[in-house]
């Protein structure tokens, strides 16, 4: 559900400057990974000419850039709540593990995906289970993550991202 060209944006954004949410080690496993679909086909709004394919393979989900790309990136989701999951995107960029987060709101009657707390906010201040590494955010806790993107959807914040689900099975 966090589409793969935003995906690859906010990576590089945050390679360069450093101001994603991520982790040292993966905080969601396979074993507390949600699977609400085999398939999915979506696009950022602003980019619907250039939809995305993510198919669950192995206890996650995989993207390729196209199939003979030896890169690839793998999800997983966790449910928290009626329509809310953690988002846990990995790949490797310069041999170096990295792992991305966001908070994604389904509303898929609209077929639409809001992604909120995936990109630091300026005013950001260190918290229980949140530290500062670099400019980045190194979440120590998920559940404490949970809790401060839950917070910014309460409190109005505007999503990252909004997409568009193509296809769903």
């Amino acid at each position: 559900m966090y589409l793969a060209v935003r995906i690859i944006s906010i990576a590089l954004l945050c390679l360069g400057l450093a101001a994603c949410f991520t982790s040292k080690e993966p905080l969601i496993g396979p074993e507390e990974a949600a699977f609400p679909f085999e398939r999915i086909v979506f696009a950022e709004v602003s980019r619907a000419d250039d939809p995305q394919t993510w198919i669950r393979k192995d206890g996650a989900y995989s993207w390729r850039q196209d199939e003979n790309d030896e890169r690839e990136a793998v999800m997983r989701l966790k449910s928290v709540g009626e329509d809310l999951y953690v988002v846990q995107m990995a790949f490797t960029e310069r041999n170096q593990p990295e792992r991305l987060y966001a908070l994604l709101k389904a509303d898929l009657p609209a077929k639409r995906v809001y992604s909120f707390a995936g990109i630091k906010p300026d005013a950001f201040a260190a918290r229980p289970g949140l530290g500062l590494c670099e400019s980045a955010v190194c979440i120590e806790d998920l559940d404490a993550y949970v809790a401060y993107a839950k917070a910014r959807i309460e409190a109005g914040d505007q999503p990252d991202a909004e997409y568009v689900i193509v296809e769903l099975k």
